[in-house]
C-alpha cells in the first residue's frame, strides 16, 4: 500500500484522516516494506486493532484477529485432534486452527495482547516469526510453510498499563519491526467522533471530548483524584460508548443521561465521584449532583 495523503486512506467504517491516526498508519505502511512481522505498542484505546483492520480492508486482505491471554495454548493457534462429525465412536481427525489456516491461505493475522501470551506459545511461534517461516506439527508429523502473502501483526499495551503483563525478551522483540502508536489528541478525537456520529449535535460532541480529555488529564497525568482503583484510562472507547448511547435510533439524548453509567459509576470513592461531577458541571455549564439516583425507565 502506498499512502499519498489522508484522503487515500478511507474505508467505509474507519476514518484515518485524523492527523495522529494518519501518521500511525503511514509508519505501519512503511514497516510493511520489510518482510518481518510488525509489533504495535501503545496505550489502550489508541486504535491499534482498528488501524490494522482498516489497512487490511483497504488492501483487500482477510484479517484474522486472535486475542492472546495467559490461558492461550498452541492448540488454539495451530489446531488439534477433534471428534469426527458423524463418525464412529472414538474417531478423531486433525482440525486446523485459525492461525494455521491463515498461514496457508495468505491471510493477515493480528495477535492481540502479545505480552500476555505464555512462554510455550511464544516459543511455538519462533519458527514462524523468523527466517524459516514454517510451523512443525508433531501430532501429525507435518511441516507447514507460510504463504507468500501471509503477514503477522502483533499488538500490546505497555507493561505498566494493565495487570499480568510481562516484557517480551529483547531477542524475541528483534524478530519484529516495532512501531509505537501515538496517543490520540483532542483534535483527533473530534474528527473521529464527528465521523462516527455525524447527526449528533456538534456542540455536545465537542463538550464530551473536552470532558473526556480533561478527566484523563486530571486523573492519569495530574493525579488530582482517582488514585484508588488506578491506573485509569479514558479514551476513544469511552467516547464511542457515550455517543452510541446518546444517539439512539429513536431519539437524541443529552450526554448527562449516560454520564453516570459511562464514567461516574467506575470511581470507588464519593470524593472521586464528586470531583468528576464538578468537572462535568464545569464543562457542560450545568449542575450535576452525584447523590441523585438515576430514574429507571421500564419499557416492553
Amino acid at each position: 500500500a502506498v499512502a499519498k495523503g489522508p484522503n487515500e486512506l478511507k474505508t467505509h467504517s474507519f476514518n484515518l484522516e485524523a492527523p495522529t491516526t494518519y501518521d500511525n498508519a503511514v509508519r505501519v505502511i512503511r514497516a510493511c516494506q520489510l518482510s518481518k512481522p510488525i509489533l504495535l505498542e501503545g496505550s489502550p484505546g489508541v486504535g491499534k486493532t482498528s488501524l490494522i483492520t482498516a489497512l487490511a480492508e483497504t488492501c483487500g486482505y482477510h484479517l484474522c484477529r486472535i486475542n492472546l491471554s495467559d490461558q492461550t495454548d498452541l492448540t488454539d493457534l495451530f489446531g488439534t485432534d477433534l471428534p469426527v462429525e458423524g463418525g464412529a465412536p472414538g474417531e478423531f481427525a486433525w482440525k486446523d486452527a485459525e492461525f494455521l489456516t491463515a498461514m496457508q491461505q495468505g491471510y493477515w493475522v493480528l495477535l492481540d495482547e502479545m505480552n500476555l501470551a505464555p512462554q510455550s506459545v511464544l516459543e511455538g511461534l519462533n519458527a514462524v516469526l523468523d527466517h524459516r517461516g514454517m510451523a512443525y506439527i508433531p501430532e501429525i508429523g507435518r511441516t507447514f510453510r507460510k504463504h507468500p502473502s501471509f503477514r503477522i501483526f502483533a499488538a500490546q499495551n505497555p507493561i505498566q498499563q494493565g495487570g499480568g503483563r510481562k516484557g517480551l525478551p529483547k531477542s524475541y522483540i528483534n524478530r519484529f519491526t516495532k512501531v509505537f502508536v501515538e496517543q490520540l489528541t483532542a483534535e483527533d478525537l473530534r474528527q473521529i467522533c464527528h465521523h462516527m456520529f455525524p447527526t449528533y449535535p456538534s456542540h455536545l460532541l465537542d463538550s464530551m471530548i473536552k470532558f473526556n480529555t480533561s478527566l484523563h488529564n486530571e486523573v492519569t497525568t495530574k493525579r488530582s483524584f482517582g488514585r484508588e482503583g488506578s491506573p485509569w484510562e479514558f479514551n476513544l472507547r469511552d467516547l464511542a460508548r457515550w455517543g452510541a448511547l446518546s444517539q439512539r435510533s429513536d431519539s437524541t439524548l443529552h450526554p448527562v443521561e449516560h454520564f453516570r453509567s459511562i464514567y461516574l459509576s467506575r470511581f470507588r470513592t464519593s470524593r472521586d465521584r464528586n470531583a468528576a461531577c464538578d468537572l462535568f458541571s464545569d464543562t457542560f455549564g450545568l449542575t450535576y449532583t452525584c447523590n441523585i439516583s438515576p430514574n429507571p425507565l421500564i419499557t416492553p
